[in-house]
């Protein structure tokens, strides 16, 4: 395709943004990044980055007009200003700007669930009509399971998300709500539901219509940011029901909604075995890092490959894989030692230049022949991360 020769543009400078960009370069495609600055991770990989914010339209446009096509590292970017920016430029998105607007708010998810008949847990939206307080206040006693207040925008890693405890009450409540209100992001409020786990479907849909989604795996929060993924799921106990579920429920989403590239499906699993849907990321996910050692093909090739219209790779994987997130540990450090892998595994590392505690430095991929050694194989990754910790608390 004629496009394979021009620049294809990422705009972000972060994790994702690297290892699209990676992916990119193992295409023989010429990335070019919108970052920060020249230490941002996809930015060390791209000499011919653009350094700025895209919050700012003259760098904006600048960057648009050097590239073909545009992936997003992530949903936030305000879609008018995108639009604004690329007005009579020849510059395609994937996902369109249209869709990344009704994807990048949460309650605009909650709606294209329901008219699409996919179950999610009942929620209710704030209104400004309502005092804020008495409104958290109803809302603590509205769901006897227990109530969950998000942020419909820029809530990620379990920020923009509060969960009700017996600790965690209303001047809590109150207090969290106020900081949306001041940062202009609308609220809504769902109901606690209880489940026995959480999974995730990374699924990838052409521009041409082509349509492939990945095996279903299990993933483990803590503190709300994505610590664990193992898979196949229906090899560790997941009916391969929920798996077909999943599919069906990506599939049907992609297709109405014309939705082009690699996006992510969070879901609960019930305790009655149903499956909802928590949220729905429009982009290359977390739980999908597995692909880049486990899979045949990356969640980050097929992203290019949808967005380009090209023949999508095989999504064929590893009979049992699990990937872990490397988080800042709570040490001050200028400078990160590597963590030590073994021969079953593969250290992916960001090449972040801050350090602080919880921040994602980078993740550890691994394969096994069998479903069966998959704790084995999360024992060894483990034991990786605990080792280079201590290592850390050394220097």
């Amino acid at each position: 395709m004629e496009i394979l020769g021009n620049s294809v543009g990422i705009l972000g400078g972060g994790q994702l943004a690297r290892m699209l960009a990676e992916s990119a370069l193992r295409l023989g495609l010429k990335p070019r990044v919108l970052a920060g600055n020249s230490s941002d991770p996809a930015a060390q990989l791209c000499p011919d980055s653009i350094f700025g914010s895209w919050n700012d339209p003259v760098v904006l446009r600048r960057f648009l007009s050097q590239v073909s096509v545009v992936a997003f590292e992530n949903e936030f970017i305000p879609c008018d200003l995108l639009q604004e920016a690329a007005d009579g430029l020849s510059v395609r998105f994937f996902p369109r700007i249209e869709i990344l607007f009704q994807l990048q708010d949460k309650i605009r998810q909650k709606d294209i669930l329901e008219k699409l008949k996919i179950p999610t847990a009942p929620h209710e939206v704030f209104s400004e009509k309502e005092g804020l307080r008495s409104w958290c206040q109803r809302q603590m006693g509205k769901y006897p399971e227990g109530t969950v207040l998000k942020w419909a925008q820029l809530g990620y890693d379990g920020k923009g998300t509060w969960i009700s405890s017996e600790t965690r009450q209303l001047e809590s409540a109150v207090e969290f709500c106020q900081e949306a209100v001041r940062r202009k992001v609308p609220l809504y409020s769902e109901q606690k539901v209880a489940f026995r786990r959480e999974l995730s479907v990374v699924a990838c849909r052409s521009t041409t219509g082509e349509f492939k989604a990945y095996p279903l795996v299990i993933s483990v929060q803590s503190g709300g940011v994505c610590r664990l993924v193992t898979g196949p799921a229906v090899r560790l106990g997941v009916s391969p029901q929920l798996e077909k579920q999943a599919h069906q429920h990506a599939r049907t989403l992609a297709e109405n909604l014309d939705l082009h590239g690699t996006f992510a499906i969070e879901f609960f699993e019930m305790l009655d075995g149903s499956l909802w849907v928590n949220e729905i990321a429009p982009r290359v996910h977390n739980t999908g890092h597995f692909t880049q050692d486990g899979s045949a093909t990356s969640q980050f090739e097929n992203h290019w490959r949808a967005g380009l219209g090209l023949s999508l790779g095989d999504v064929d994987c590893a009979p049992g894989f699990a990937m872990l997130n490397l988080l800042g540990p709570n040490v001050e450090a200028k400078s990160a030692e590597l963590p030590r892998v073994t021969a079953r595994t593969h250290l992916h590392w960001y090449g972040k230049s801050e350090l602080r505690a919880g921040r994602k430095l980078g993740h550890i991929n691994g394969r096994v022949d069998t479903a069966e050694e998959v704790p084995s194989l999360v024992r060894e990754i483990e034991a990786c991360e605990k080792a280079w910790i201590e290592r850390m608390d050394k220097t």
